[in-house]
């Protein structure tokens, strides 16, 4: 009851996603970054997402095939530090999406707005390909076939490291999900031996809140 309330309520916000951060556009570190399919925080002096949100529908999902157009996001104030899909190079690593490009394919547009590489974050091919993907996908099947709407959060933790150009790997990769019926908080190991099972790495919502810093609804 309280999260369908929850849900009616967002519907009538713009895109629906609350921000748990506190982002704004006058910080450089927690800089809030409204896209026309997610929001985004983002984090100029490390040149990564801090979180970035968005609603999913079944109207969301549709024909239009994958951009694969990976390109930097020029939307952000100047000095800021920018990723450039070159920066993943060799790297070994995944440009792993947060908002997943399969949860915007109504429009070319907005399917092309998730290949920013501000929407990217370094992950094993094992997470990506592994059981972040099947958590997408169960997001999906969700809205698809029980006709839900969801609100959904992606984001890293921590460094494991740097790619040769600078660009952080984070140590954990997170989501949280809310449907009309549930929520969950599941947090990854961004290693190369990981349990295909998301619901392995589900958390409580404290745990959640004191490893990221946030507020979730």
């Amino acid at each position: 009851m309280i999260l369908n309330l929850l849900l009616f309520v967002l519907s009538y916000l713009p895109i629906g996603v609350p921000n748990i951060s506190g982002a704004s556009t006058a910080s450089t570190t927690n800089y809030l970054s409204v896209k026309k399919g997610y929001v985004m925080s983002y984090n100029g002096a490390e040149g990564r997402a801090n979180w970035v949100g968005w609603t999913l529908r079944a109207s969301d999902v549709g024909p239009v095939d994958r951009s694969e157009r990976f390109r930097q996001d020029d939307g952000f104030p100047r000095g800021f530090k920018i990723v450039d899909e070159k920066d993943y190079r060799e790297s070994g690593y995944d440009r792993g999406h947060l908002c997943n490009s399969e949860d915007r394919t109504a429009s070319e547009y907005l399917n092309e707005e998730t290949f920013l590489m501000s929407n990217m974050i370094p992950q094993t091919k094992e997470l990506n390909r592994g059981p972040f993907k099947f958590l997408e996908a169960y997001c999906r099947k969700l809205a698809i076939k029980k006709g839900q709407n969801l609100l959904i959060y992606a984001g890293g933790i921590g460094s494991k490291g740097r790619l040769a150009s600078g660009v952080i790997v984070p140590m954990y990769c997170w989501k949280a999900v809310y449907t009309p019926t549930d929520v969950f908080y599941v947090v990854f190991p961004n290693e190369h031996e990981i349990n295909k099972n998301w619901k392995t790495y589900l958390v409580s919502k404290d745990k959640l809140e004191k490893m990221t810093g946030y507020q979730f609804p």
